[in-house]
């Protein structure tokens, strides 16, 4: 007898996967922080999805978050992305983890 065909079950799970806009690397989307650019502002998504222009950031690495490396994605408001991925880095998670 044949082997099974693979089922809707056994077939391994698709995992989105994004590239960081400082440092050109992809990952699988949990890995990254969204920027999204709402009213000409861009500012980190909060905990739901939010519509509009979204750009990815690497959220385990500061090397991405320097503005000299996010000036290509944010322009002029790259200073000011890079102070709230910052400000994150140092705020207390929230994460029961």
């Amino acid at each position: 007898m044949p082997d099974a065909l693979p089922t809707k079950h056994t077939l391994p799970r698709h995992t989105p996967e994004r590239s960081c806009v400082a440092c050109r690397r992809k990952r699988p989307q949990g890995e990254l922080l969204r920027v999204v650019r709402a009213e000409g502002v861009w500012a980190l998504q909060s905990g739901h999805r939010s519509s509009g222009r979204g750009a990815y950031v690497c959220s385990d690495s500061p090397n991405c978050w320097q503005d000299k490396k996010l000036r290509r994605a944010f322009g002029a408001q790259a200073v000011q992305v890079a102070a709230q991925l910052a400000e994150r880095q140092h705020a207390p998670s929230l994460d029961p983890l």
